[in-house]
């Protein structure tokens, strides 16, 4: 009969020196082209971190570009800059009302900021490769920013005692929508 070997498990093989190398020298670039460097030195980063990073003896891999993470951060500024101005004029003019326009400035930038979570995971997702085979994440990131408004809200008005109970749900629905393959 033969032996089937053990699994390997999960193990990490990058060394230190390489890796302060690599953060020493983009954060040098970073300083030297005013922080614009940040999207080279985060797919650097993803790939030390992915190629370095084994199962059972199989490295992943990442297929990421740093001009598809500045193309994301671009459209993210076009977005939200528009956002931004139009509620800061209304604070301005409109006394108490602005006010409560403010408030649903904050909520509209909380609704924004998990929709870019859950598209960035995504995006992260749908560049990691494992043997050959692609992870790629279903779902709406409209449904998951209603979901993580609503439960954020109920962790406020508990005075946090249903965060763990918000990020259960929450990491519920991006696992039961996260696939291989």
């Amino acid at each position: 009969v033969p032996q089937i070997p053990a699994p390997k498990g999960i193990t990490f093989t990058g060394e230190r020196p390489e890796f302060r190398k690599l953060v020493t020298r983009g954060a040098w670039l970073e300083l030297i082209t005013l922080g614009f460097y940040r999207f080279w030195l985060a797919t650097d980063i993803r790939r030390f971190f992915w190629a370095n990073t084994e199962i059972d003896g199989r490295s992943f891999e990442y297929s990421g570009s740093a001009v598809e993470l500045l193309r994301g951060f671009l459209t993210a500024i076009a977005l939200i800059l528009p956002i931004y101005t139009i509620f800061f004029i209304t604070v301005l003019d409109f006394g108490d009302y602005g006010t409560l326009m403010t408030l649903l400035a904050i909520l509209a930038l909380v609704f924004l900021s998990q929709y870019g979570i859950y598209l960035a995971r995504r995006y992260r997702l749908t560049r990691t490769v494992f043997r050959g085979l692609r992870f790629h994440q279903t779902g709406s990131a409209l449904h998951y920013s209603i979901c993580a408004v609503w439960w954020w809200g109920w962790t406020v008005l508990t005075f946090g005692f249903a965060y763990p109970f918000t990020r259960a749900a929450l990491e519920r629905f991006k696992m039961r929508n996260t696939w291989y393959g």
